[in-house]
């Protein structure tokens, strides 16, 4: 994570095979509304904002 807190915060995923762990935080998880639970938690605890992409993956990200 950047020092300022800034960038992308975290990768969510339900596959395994976009899973790549590192620098950011990657999390998998079991399915869709998992994913979204963790990532609105985690984009709250940071005040960052959430894109999903279409495969359905999400990053959180702060400006």
């Amino acid at each position: 994570m950047n020092k300022d807190n800034h960038g992308i915060l975290a990768y969510v995923t339900t596959d395994r095979s976009r899973y790549l762990g590192g620098q950011p935080l990657a999390l998998l998880v079991r399915d869709d509304a998992e994913m979204l639970e963790l990532a609105t938690t985690v984009a709250k605890a940071f005040g960052a904002d959430i894109v999903q992409f279409q495969s359905g993956d999400c990053i959180v990200i702060k400006k």
